[in-house]
């Protein structure tokens, strides 16, 4: 393993570290309107309270202590208070997460699944039918909006057809006496947003897969593997797919790291209370607080696995390194 290269990495990690703080701190302080007067409106505050909130919030201190304090909240998670909620953003984010992650634990999974598994049948057959039509397919899927390929679904299975639910996660008013009940109502509900949620995936998945198989079929090393007399499919699990997996490396592990995040579109279609929909809700309400917090997550999700993602390919292929 090569420290400086990793080193190098690190550095580089801190340094988007300094700057997602400090333009997620610019950004929605240059947004336009004024959370502090929904709040003050929805309770009915006078000046004086007005001025209390203002306090509790930070936003009657200098600029410059502001940002300071906003960079010591944000390094040890201290999220603060939600305008709209009024509980601590960071049970807030908890709440919504474990959601999210129900929902990407069932879809996620399934659409790198299908999507490797597509694109290597298609790889295999390249030239021929087959391929074409595999190939078409899915990137006709690839090129349909996520949120419309789910408005399709809850229109016809459960709109028109009353096949499944249509929105949230459990049957509302109900009280489960069992969780049985709760878990089959629960995967009741799960079922197309998770169906969704994995075909707007599945095209990425299955287009790189092939893409990289049918560019490691050229390789010398392949070519001689089949001159020793090994069977095609022999040739593709031994050969071709491990060395073709390589690449998409970085979308498995950005794909998994970001399960919590939540599907924007697809959760607020499905009303599913999520982490997708707490983002959309918080902009459509000001929640400065909530939009801040979500942000900064996503941005330390990305950037640690980007971090931990070139440190793995490095060691998987030392020519990163020395590139």
């Amino acid at each position: 393993m090569n420290v400086k290269f990793i080193l190098q990495r690190v550095m580089y990690t801190l340094f988007m570290f300094i700057f997602i703080i400090t333009f997620n701190f610019i950004l929605f302080r240059l947004m336009p309107g004024d959370p502090l007067s929904i709040v003050a409106k929805q309770s009915r505050s006078t000046p004086e309270g007005r001025a209390a909130l203002e306090r509790m919030y930070g936003l009657d201190k200098p600029i410059g202590e502001q940002y300071l304090d906003y960079v010591k909240s944000m390094a040890t998670f201290d999220f603060g208070t939600s305008f709209n909620y009024r509980e601590p953003v960071a049970g807030i984010i908890w709440d919504k997460a474990k959601n999210s992650l129900i929902l990407a634990a069932f879809a996620v999974p399934l659409g790198i699944i299908l999507g490797l598994t597509g694109g290597s049948m298609a790889a295999a057959a390249h030239g021929k039918f087959k391929d074409a039509f595999m190939t078409s397919s899915s990137m006709v899927i690839y090129a349909v909006p996520s949120f419309w390929l789910a408005m399709i679904f809850l229109l016809y299975f459960g709109v028109k057809w009353r096949l499944v639910p249509i929105n949230g996660m459990v049957t509302a008013g109900v009280d489960f006496k069992t969780w049985g009940a709760y878990l089959k109502d629960l995967a009741w509900h799960l079922v197309i947003p998770a169906i969704s949620y994995a075909l707007a995936i599945f095209g990425g998945y299955f287009l790189i897969m092939r893409s990289s198989m049918i560019d490691v079929f050229t390789e010398d090393f392949v070519l001689t593997a089949r001159a020793k007399g090994l069977t095609p499919k022999q040739v593709i699990r031994r050969h071709v797919v491990p060395n073709a997996l390589l690449p998409v490396t970085t979308m498995v592990v950005t794909s998994l790291a970001l399960m919590f995040t939540g599907a924007f579109s697809i959760e607020v279609l499905f009303s599913w209370p999520g982490m997708g929909r707490l983002m959309v809700d918080s902009v459509s309400r000001q929640d400065y607080p909530v939009m801040q917090a979500t942000n900064y997550l996503i941005a330390v999700v990305i950037i640690v696995t980007n971090l931990l993602v070139d440190i793995l390919y490095s060691y998987l292929d030392p020519r990163v390194r020395i590139q």
